[in-house]
């Protein structure tokens, strides 16, 4: 983690003598004469005057020169003693190791401007540490090593005043984290940087470059560098707004058994214009334009979108709109072109009704695809005694033709997916080649690894992409899914969905909702393919809350044919308590299962976060942190601990911390666990 070589910027050996100096400021007094009644000779002046010095004042806030001036310093100091003994165990060999760590750190931070207030303004931060560790490994031996982390930070702002402003930064930090569900990790940021701004009331224009280099280390380890270039420019008048960003990312990742690199090219271009002077007919205009190339795959995506909002009345408006796609991979090419419009209306301020239509040509190596759509959808919403009453409905068909098909595989490109371990994630097409599968995040500038950030199961023909708990994809985030599929032989057919809706709010403290959708795809000719659709599915949720508690309850039924059909519930309890001011109490516990109904898997999850704040006096504090999260399944089977206790001693300008951490993280199906115990007790002097 620690490296006893870093390149300082040029700026920080200029800044730096000027700390020593502003520590210890000396006042000089001019020496007062005493007046005489003496006549003295007149001085005859010399015939060249020495150049004059520059003249420095200490005021009561730092150091005026007669061309900079620096903010009297802020230090501060720290002296951290840790232990931490850590097993992993792999395949049943379990490695240990400890150590203990002596930490002694000085922080001094400062701003100011140089040459004048308007040319250069400067802010700085430099935090040395010194580090005395005592290592012991499995085997018993013993190693003792002193390292050296150069903390800083600074930027420099030049022409802050000007039409053009120039900024400049750079950092490195090294910090403790420590998160519920993801344990404690240790990150090491190295940053710099520039960004140019052009503050021209036209058009106003960033240019900026960043490089951001991570080393990461808990349940894996890992090393990321990215550089990014971005530019962003925009223009705007009565009638319309217009903006342009461009950014290129090149980012590396490596771990223990993997590296992966994607470049990516990411380019947008929005317009949006008023036809009209009251509003009432909009044009937004979207351009898109986005190449990646990686490892693993290659792309390049052009999309062209055309929206047309027009409010008739009050209650009536319309929305047509005109999409245009050209997506490339490495072996295949496709081409999009659709055409939508709708219709909304609102009746007495109670029933909304949209309908439209939607039609879309599609052109692809191997194959064609002309589809058709309509739709036609209800939402009513009436106030009742209680509190509020909402129904909805709605009913789609799809017709769609296919021909000309030339190849059996099909690739699918940035397909959209929200991975958490409360949902189940299965891609949309059946027959996934899983060695094609790439997973990006929504930019496309990071590729995930595979068993570290998800992972992949194949049941039947189908295709699971799955959330883990100890990788860098966090819950409920949206990735983007590559990947290549065999697709069934050409065939016509009708696609009719029919859903129907009840919510009801009741009392400021209740909510019931149900919800049903049914599909059935109709094959119209061609031969049929291997998993038609007949899709039921039901959805049940009750809420309950008060000020100190929430209670839900869901329920969904997935008796599918076109996807693996599942089962699932879920209790999920919140509570907040409050006895006095001085403590709080918080615990969110949650217990659930999913059972899968084509061949008897079972998946029950169950665990809880819980926080406790007790403010002892004003001056000293105890917090205590803890999470559990347990998966049980098939195919799916990890623990995960961590218990987080702290104590806090503050008196004026010094504070005092104990704090110690458990993180037990277990998958059993890889045979992977890791154990982390830590103690830490710290001293600091805030910055003054």
């Amino acid at each position: 983690m620690h490296s006893s070589y870093n390149l300082f910027p040029v700026t920080l050996f200029v800044l730096l003598p000027l700390f020593f100096l502003l520590m210890g400021p000396v006042q000089i007094q001019a020496a007062e004469e005493t007046e005489t009644g003496e006549v003295q000779a007149p001085t005859t002046p010399p015939v060249s005057s020495p150049i004059p010095r520059p003249r420095m004042t200490a005021v009561p806030n730092g150091l005026l020169g007669q061309n900079y001036f620096i903010k009297r310093p802020g230090m501060g100091a720290g002296l951290t003693y840790e232990y931490k003994d850590e097993s992993r165990t792999t395949s049943g060999t379990t490695v240990k190791d400890s150590y203990h760590r002596f930490k002694e750190r000085v922080r001094l931070q400062t701003d100011g401007w140089l040459y004048h207030p308007a040319l250069m303004q400067y802010s700085l931060m430099i935090e040395p540490e010194w580090i005395q560790s005592k290592e012991v490994n499995t085997s018993g031996e013993t190693g003792r090593v002193n390292s050296f982390s150069p903390d800083y930070a600074m930027t420099a702002t030049f022409l802050q005043q000007k039409p053009y402003t120039f900024n400049f930064f750079a950092s490195r930090r090294e910090s403790p984290v420590w998160a519920a569900f993801a344990g404690d990790t240790e990150t090491l940021v190295d940053t710099y940087g520039t960004n140019i701004r052009l503050k021209y009331k036209i058009l106003p224009t960033v240019f900026g470059y960043s490089h951001v280099k991570t080393d990461q280390q808990g349940y894996y380890s890992s090393e990321n560098i990215r550089d990014n270039f971005h530019f962003t420019s925009r223009h705007q008048n009565n009638r319309s707004s217009t903006s342009f960003s461009s950014t290129y990312s090149d980012d590396r990742r490596s771990t223990e058994d993997s590296d992966t690199k994607i470049t990516t090219f990411n380019n947008s271009l929005t317009n949006n214009y008023q036809i009209t002077s009251d509003n009432t007919i909009k044009l937004n205009s979207f351009l898109t334009y986005r190449t990646q190339d990686s490892d693993v795959f290659d792309t390049a995506n052009l999309r062209l979108r055309e929206q047309l909002n027009w409010r008739h009345r009050a209650n009536l408006r319309s929305n047509y709109s005109f999409t245009h796609t050209l997506q490339e991979t490495d072996n295949t090419q496709s081409e999009r072109t659709a055409l939508d419009a709708r219709l909304t209306h609102l009746l007495y301020e109670n029933l909304t009704t949209n309908v439209g239509s939607k039609g879309s040509l599609y052109d692809y190596s191997g194959g064609r695809e002309n589809a058709f759509n309509t739709f036609l959808n209800f939402t009513y919403t009436r106030p009742i005694s209680w509190g509020t009453l909402n129904l909805n409905s709605g009913w789609d068909y799809l017709y769609t033709d296919r021909s000309g098909f030339t190849s059996s595989i099909a690739q699918v490109t940035n397909e959209p997916h929200t991975l958490s371990p409360a949902t189940e994630t299965y891609l949309a097409n059946y027959g996934v080649r899983t060695e094609s599968i790439v997973v990006t995040n929504t930019p496309g500038t990071i590729i995930y690894i595979e068993n570290i950030d998800y992972s992949v199961d194949t049941i039947g023909d189908y295709t699971r992409i799955n959330f883990l708990s100890f990788g860098s994809i966090a819950a409920g985030q949206s990735v983007m899914v590559s990947y290549s599929y065999t697709r069934d032989a050409e065939y016509d057919d009708g696609i009719a969905t029919e859903n129907y809706g009840m919510n009801i709010h009741l009392f400021n403290s209740l909510d019931f909702s149900y919800n049903y959708l049914h599909t059935k795809q109709h094959i119209l000719s061609g031969l049929e393919p291997k998993n038609k659709i007949d899709d039921t599915i039901h959805r049940f949720k009750i809420r309950h809350y008060t000020n100190w508690a929430d209670t839900t309850f869901h329920y969904e039924d997935n008796d599918r044919v076109s996807n693996r059909p599942f089962t699932r519930w879920e209790l999920q309890e919140t509570l907040s308590y409050r006895p006095a001011w001085q403590v709080h109490f918080s615990l969110k516990g949650y217990f659930g299962q999913t059972s899968y109904t084509d061949d008897n898997e079972t998946k029950d999850f169950y665990g809880g976060v819980t926080t406790f704040d007790w403010l002892l006096n004003r001056w000293c504090r105890f917090r205590l942190e803890g999470y559990y999260d347990n998966i049980n399944g098939d195919v799916e089977q990890t623990e995960n601990i961590g218990v987080k206790a702290g104590l806090e001693f503050r008196y004026r300008i010094w504070t005092a911390r104990l704090t110690y951490e458990l993180t037990d993280q277990n998958n059993i199906i890889t045979d992977y666990e890791r154990t982390k115990q830590l103690l830490r007790f710290e001293i600091i002097r805030i910055m003054w």
